[in-house]
């Protein structure tokens, strides 16, 4: 009988996604997934309820936001992924070669300083 809140366990990547909403397309960081849901990093404006469609690599799922906060949103699926989406994901993953959060946060603070971006 697993214990906590989910069922499964959550594969931890780091991977370049995209939300898409009826509105407009986002650029984030796919953090972690499992079979149910996946948690996020964005700097984008979503709301709990918004249905969304999480696109990375060749796959992509329909689902809904569950929580946002401090620039992660979780996310829980409206069908769970095939297992097999889930170790392609883990290959793509040993694959990827995004910079850790130390080397993006120091990117934002000099984006920051340059007044390229906003926080």
């Amino acid at each position: 009988m697993p214990s906590g809140r989910r069922s499964q366990s959550r594969l931890r990547v780091r991977l370049p996604a995209r939300i898409e909403t009826l509105a407009e397309d986002f650029q984030v960081i796919l953090a972690d997934l499992s079979g149910n849901g996946a948690r996020f990093l964005t700097d984008a404006r979503l709301a709990p309820g918004s249905e969304v469609v999480l696109a990375w690599g060749r796959h992509e799922a329909f689902g809904e936001v569950v929580w946002c906060a401090h620039n992660q949103c979780g996310l829980a699926f409206v069908e769970p992924l095939d297992r097999r989406v889930l170790l392609d994901t883990r290959a793509l993953n040993d694959a990827a070669q995004l910079p850790d959060d130390r080397a993006m946060l120091k990117q934002i603070a000099s984006q920051w300083v340059r007044g390229v971006r906003r926080l």
